[in-house]
């Protein structure tokens, strides 16, 4: 209260929003006569001896008419953020707003949470995989089958070639596998040659040798033999013109090989027996013993004679004696060549005829 002193007299008077009532200074309400002036949706407000209308939560009215018209506030449309919790949709109601969980939430006491809809036996086909997803689910055909006319079906993966280029692709349901091929190890997404000659113990025959080739191998015989089956067989090389061996050569077989022998009276050359060149010749007149006294020797294609002079009578007595002994026992015990009729060839005398030859010669030269 304030006291203010005129001449002669005084007043009192309260401050601005009381006024004076039997000596004291009461609040003064000022919303009183107002009702009809704030909106219906508005509150009136004393304030410092006047009053102002302020609208009730979820309104809002203009700066300048503030409370006096009164509209509502749409809270989904708050710019900063929703009123509502993640996962829910905001309904603007009449100076309020509702909050629904999003299709395929539940909510909970804290807001909304998903709902898992694989739970049930029912959501998909019996051959679809369910897969639950945020506010949804997904039916789809297991890995390796596709959807055709509402059914799941096996997709064959090995149309596509999955596997190595040295594997086989197995289709099974739902999936494939590769096989790497025979002489071949791997996975099926990589393949690499088996090297059998060293991976077996003894793949070949003994006497043949192994060859690693590609996904397999080989066994070559040695030379001199020939693959049957799985044996290496010698090979008979004389059965087959000779060996090739020299006309004047024996072929002679052994296990593995053949070697040629030329025949007495030829001798081997660096050819030892074998093709045209193989043997020449031996000059038994070489030697000059080769025919007995009072002979001479010619040379034969393996072979020699021993000549006789016409006139003389030892040759021809001893060539007489030769012929005659070729038909004897001592022929049989020790075989001799002959001498030939005078004038002819004295051939192949062994030490019986020489001896008579050498008595004879020594009788003469007395």
């Amino acid at each position: 209260m304030t006291c203010t002193n005129f001449p002669g007299s005084y007043s009192c008077s309260c401050i601005l929003g009381n006024i004076y009532n039997e000596g004291i200074c009461v609040s003064e309400d000022t919303c009183l006569n107002t009702t009809n002036y704030c909106h219906p949706l508005a509150k009136c407000n004393t304030h410092q001896g006047s009053y102002y209308c302020q609208c009730t939560d979820g309104y809002e009215g203009s700066f300048i008419l503030n409370g006096i018209n009164c509209l509502d506030v749409d809270e989904c449309l708050h710019p900063d953020r929703s009123p509502c919790p993640q996962n829910s949709i905001c309904n603007n109601t009449e100076g309020s707003f509702l909050c629904h969980c999003s299709p395929g939430y539940q909510p909970i006491d804290t807001g909304c949470e998903d709902i898992d809809e694989c739970k049930s036996s029912n959501t998909c086909r019996s051959d679809q995989v369910c897969t639950n997803l945020p506010g949804a689910y997904d039916c789809s055909c297991p890995l390796g089958y596709h959807e055709e006319n509402e059914a799941c079906v096996d997709s064959n993966e090995c149309e596509n070639s999955p596997c190595h280029p040295l594997a086989s692709c197995w289709n099974t349901p739902g999936s494939f596998s590769c096989h790497c091929h025979r002489g071949f190890t791997g996975n099926g997404s990589w393949c690499k040659d088996v090297d059998e000659c060293v991976a077996f113990t003894n793949p070949c025959h003994s006497l043949a040798q192994c060859h690693n080739t590609p996904g397999s191998f080989v066994c070559v015989c040695m030379p001199g033999f020939l693959s049957i089956g799985p044996l290496c067989v010698d090979i008979n090389e004389c059965q087959q013109e000779n060996g090739q061996c020299h006309s004047a050569a024996s072929c002679i077989n052994y296990v593995g090989g053949f070697k040629c022998s030329c025949n007495q009276g030829w001798e081997a050359t660096t050819d030892n027996g074998l093709g045209k060149e193989g043997c020449v010749d031996l000059n038994e007149c070489v030697s000059p013993n080769r025919c007995p006294h009072q002979t001479s020797c010619t040379n034969l294609p393996g072979s020699y004679a021993c000549s006789c002079p016409a006139n003389n009578t030892v040759c021809n007595t001893l060539a007489i004696m030769g012929e005659s002994m070729n038909r004897s026992w001592f022929l049989y015990r020790f075989p001799v060549w002959y001498l030939v009729p005078p004038g002819g060839v004295l051939v192949g005398f062994d030490f019986a005829i020489r001896l008579i030859f050498c008595i004879m010669s020594k009788i003469s030269e007395l």
